[in-house]
C-alpha cells in the first residue's frame, strides 16, 4: 500500500534532510517512492523567511 508523510522546516526544526535521513534510518524497510519539495517565502515588515516541507511518498516491503 502506498503512504505517505510529511516533513516541515520551520524557524527551530531540523533541517528537511536531517528530519528525512533520521526517519528513513528507522525504517529501512520503507521503499521511497517519491519526495516532493515545497518551499515558501514569508514577507514580513521586518523580515523574511523561506519555510520548507516535504511530502515522502512511500511502500512498505511487503513479503
Amino acid at each position: 500500500m502506498i503512504k505517505t508523510k510529511i516533513f516541515m522546516e520551520g524557524f527551530d526544526d531540523p533541517s528537511i534532510d536531517e528530519q528525512i535521513n533520521k526517519w528513513i534510518a528507522k525504517h529501512p524497510d520503507y521503499i521511497i517512492v517519491d519526495v516532493k519539495l515545497q518551499s515558501n517565502v514569508v514577507d514580513d515588515i521586518d523580515s523574511c523567511c523561506v519555510v520548507r516541507d516535504a511530502l515522502v511518498i512511500y511502500r512498505e516491503y511487503e513479503k
